[in-house]
């Protein structure tokens, strides 16, 4: 059977994978590291070995299609490629934080998580139109991850495989994305059934913990003063397991993180270490330092604010093998801005109250609130009008209860040329959501974007010893959380209910019941302000504008400016990120 489905050899350490599924299609997998063959009820798999046991728990009898749907859902990492007689499927498991891309050369599909490593093979150069998408902030997933970072490689969003029909000839050997969406248990209002929920995602959540503890290393835990990173030291003291504490300090008085953490820290009765502010550390602003260990990013990375804390950690003299992040718990558990759609639509009878009260407590004219709670606009409807404002205005309407929960501008700084190569070079109206609901595709959407941080944070950082983990974009922890119904996401005095209900016991009351919540701004001002005369020459008559993207004389209008806006300051840090990131590829 395998004869007859796949021939090829496996790969160990940096050799290539190169497989051939009869009679015509061949496929080579560019990613380093060993990967697994086998067949299965007339499937054949080529996996890394990270995804041997992910494959090992399929159902019996399982289709190449239903495999590929299973695997997606998963957090392993590398490229998979499953083939039956009549197709392949590639993908990239959603939740590992990376990419599938892929590209065609001398007949043979390339595949791989690295578009760089694609972009050696086929000798092309950076995207423009990929660096014109990351400049805008909140530009939508659904278009922002089919655009590659370089020209001429293929790019797939989240829950995307690529599927080749074997029989297929031509340049493009037929390949075509399919869908993949993950889904979730309805929820349940009944009493006892949102205890059972309760009750899974608090099972849910000491499994993701205990699963990293296994590694048997040295555990760490960063505890900022807030409730996700809280959650993480209480569940490790729960599980008896010893770890340490880490907490970056605030550079202002009125913050009260600082409290908080030394609070926690005493509660779980764990040893703490402090370290300087974040913003005193950061590299928010700097467009001129490399990337840390020789490691080339595969796109601009976006959490340079905390990049000198995390390369502490990384130096300690005993680093931890795994160190606890909060990241994730604010998009998982949180309200978001489509929560008011989605609850009018999940009750009809209550649309109309649902609306007024939306517009009242928002202070949004029924006029406009009105139509925004009943729209019925299908997702891949709003990115192609969305699209066509941005070209048109530079802007799209304002609407919270969006697909993508607001508006999103073009920067005043950008040239004309950036509309151009925003046309969407894709069917825009063909896409789907992640989910129907538009709340749980915003979460799904954020996380997504919160697990390529650690994924990026663990490839620049964690070549060493120390792995960064999150339980909140473990698969099975958003599962169980998605499985409670959305309106727990809100409470009158506690902060993340759903996450309380689940921790009721391990975890004091009072944490939930915080006020206030700590702000970080002016450690983004003063590092801006420190820097601003560098900025001017980094990024007026930089690599960026180098490339046609960037209006000098405007940008070095609105660096000159007295106040700057929070707004500006998104915005600049996306574009030192771009800097940085292209002065080290080019």
């Amino acid at each position: 059977m395998s004869e007859t489905l796949i021939e090829g050899r496996r790969s160990e350490g940096s050799d290539l994978s190169s497989t051939r599924v009869p009679p015509r299609l061949e496929w080579r997998v560019l990613d380093e590291g060993r990967r697994e063959r086998t067949v299965r009820y007339g499937v054949a798999f080529d996996v890394p070995q990270d995804m041997r046991d992910a494959v090992a728990a399929l159902p019996d009898e399982v289709t190449a299609r239903r495999a590929a749907e299973e695997l997606a859902n998963t957090d392993g990492s590398g490229v998979a490629v499953l083939s039956d007689g009549a197709q392949a499927i590639a993908l990239v498991p959603a939740w590992s934080g990376q990419a599938l891309y892929w590209a065609v050369k001398d007949g043979v599909l390339l595949l791989s998580t690295s578009a760089r490593s694609i972009a050696k093979e086929i000798r092309t150069a950076v995207s423009r139109g990929f660096l014109a998408a990351f400049l805008v902030d909140g530009l939508p997933l659904g278009v922002a991850s089919r655009i590659a970072p370089w020209d001429g490689v293929q790019a797939l969003a989240p829950f995307e495989a690529l599927r080749v029909d074997r029989n297929l000839t031509g340049r493009n050997l037929g390949a075509s994305p399919i869908q993949l969406p993950p889904s979730f248990e309805q929820p349940g209002d009944g009493d006892d059934e949102v205890d059972s929920a309760v009750a899974a995602l608090r099972q849910a959540l000491l499994k993701a913990t205990f699963r990293w503890c296994k590694r048997g290393g040295p555990i760490s835990c960063d505890v900022s003063g807030g409730v996700d990173s809280a959650a993480n030291a209480y569940l490790l003291r729960a599980l008896h397991v010893d770890f340490n504490v880490t907490h970056a300090s605030s550079s202002s008085q009125y913050n009260l993180d600082d409290m908080w953490a030394r609070r926690i820290v005493n509660d779980v009765g764990a040893p703490a270490a402090f370290y300087p502010a974040i913003g005193s550390t950061g590299l928010t602003y700097d467009a001129s330092v490399p990337f840390p260990n020789g490691y080339i990013p595969e796109t601009p990375p976006m959490w340079c604010d905390t990049e000198g804390y995390a390369q502490a950690l990384a130096d300690r003299p005993c680093p931890a093998d795994v160190q606890f992040t909060g990241l994730g718990g604010d998009e998982l558990f949180a309200p978001l801005p489509a929560m008011e759609w989605s609850l009018a639509h999940q009750a009809p009878l209550r649309a109309p109250y649902l609306a007024v009260r939306y517009c009242l407590n928002h202070r949004v004219p029924l006029r406009r609130g009105i139509p925004s709670v009943a729209s019925r606009i299908e997702y891949g409807r709003w990115i192609d009008r969305s699209m066509r404002e941005l070209a048109s205005k530079g802007s799209t309407s304002k609407d919270n209860l969006s697909w993508g929960g607001g508006e999103f501008a073009l920067p005043s700084y950008l040239s004309g040329e950036v509309k151009e190569l925003l046309h969407a070079p894709f069917d825009a109206e063909s896409l789907q959501p992640m989910n129907r609901d538009r709340t749980v595709h915003q979460v799904l959407e954020s996380l997504l974007g919160q697990a390529a941080i650690i994924r990026q944070v663990n490839d620049m950082l964690g070549r060493g010893r120390t792995r960064w983990a999150s339980i909140f974009v473990d698969p099975g922890v958003v599962r169980a959380a998605l499985a409670l119904p959305l309106k727990m996401r809100r409470h009158p005095y506690l902060n993340k209910p759903m996450l309380y209900r689940a921790m009721r016991g391990l975890m004091p009351r009072e944490i939930f019941a915080r006020a206030t919540k700590g702000e970080y701004s002016q450690d983004s001002y003063e590092t801006l302000y420190a820097r601003r005369e560098h900025l001017v020459g980094d990024l007026a008559d930089g690599a960026v504008a180098d490339l046609g993207l960037i209006d000098r004389k405007a940008l070095k209008s609105k660096l000159s400016m007295q106040a700057l806006s929070s707004e500006f300051l998104f915005e600049l840090k996306r574009l030192v990120a771009a800097e940085r990131w292209i002065r080290s590829v080019r």
